[in-house]
């Protein structure tokens, strides 16, 4: 990746902690730059400008550019690459940017995104589930070697086959800081749900014993109905009523008493 030819203005700036949110309410993103030969020193950027020069790049955040700090009417142009950045896990705005000051003859680390390209076999012919495990590796080179991103075609990958860092095919003038057996990529099997197996059917002795009792049962049934001697259940004599103007034979016991 050739050396970029973008700048980005900044104030050197002097608020800190609970102030700083005058700075983002201007529409500016505190930041500091530092670098192992440079003074660490407190700016502000645009937020607007970042986004839309710096990750809206296609190198992103491995962009290569110029910051030029203003102070005292006087601007410094200082060359840098994003370090981190700082995020509200709430609403993902940004809050904190960090930077560091590079040489363009000095080697720096950095993490390159991993894009995988294509559909595995194994997710389009056999319903498998495409799994990306590193997203991102770390490296060591000149700041002019750094990749936009490493590509690597999934396309072969069948179900249980996995993808790994040794995989990749990376320049000589890069040096990967990531183990080469750490795993990129694989397909999964597709997720299957529980079958109730059917009950199995009973044997012909089950059967048999089965039937037998239950004509035993129905047999019992008849001789109780049929039982000779057996009183027919009788119902209920209904109880008397009074005649009109006489008490009832209850009432009438009640009042001898």
């Amino acid at each position: 990746m050739a050396k970029a030819q973008i700048e980005i203005d900044a104030n050197k700036r002097e608020e800190i902690g609970k102030k700083l949110h005058k700075v983002r309410a201007a529409g500016m993103i505190p930041a500091v730059i530092y670098g192992r030969k440079f003074k660490s020193t407190s700016v502000a950027i645009p937020l607007v400008e970042f986004k839309k020069k710096v990750l809206g790049s296609e190198a992103g955040r491995n962009l290569i550019f110029s910051i030029k700090i203003k102070e005292e009417g006087k601007s410094r142009p200082v060359t840098v690459i994003t370090q981190s950045i700082q995020k509200n896990p709430l609403n993902d705005e940004i809050l904190h940017l960090d930077f560091m000051h590079i040489s363009m003859d000095e080697a720096i680390k950095t993490k390159v995104p991993v894009e995988l390209i294509g559909i595995p076999t194994g997710v389009k012919d056999e319903g498998g589930v495409l799994v990306h495990v590193i997203r991102e590796i770390e490296i060591k080179c000149l700041p002019g070697d750094i990749p936009d991103k490493f590509e690597i075609d999934v396309t072969g990958l069948v179900i249980n086959k996995s993808l790994h860092v040794s995989d990749l095919n990376i320049s000589k003038k890069v040096e990967v800081l990531a183990n080469p057996q750490e795993m990129i990529a694989t397909v999964s099997p597709p997720t299957k749900e529980e079958e109730v197996a059917p009950a199995a059917a009973p044997t012909p002795e089950e059967a048999a014993a089965a039937a037998a009792v239950a004509g035993e049962v129905a047999e019992e049934e008849v001789k109780e109905k049929s039982a000779p001697g057996a009183a027919p259940a009788q119902k209920a004599a209904p109880a008397q009523k009074a005649a009109p103007g006489q008490k009832a034979p209850e009432a009438e016991k009640k009042e001898k008493k």
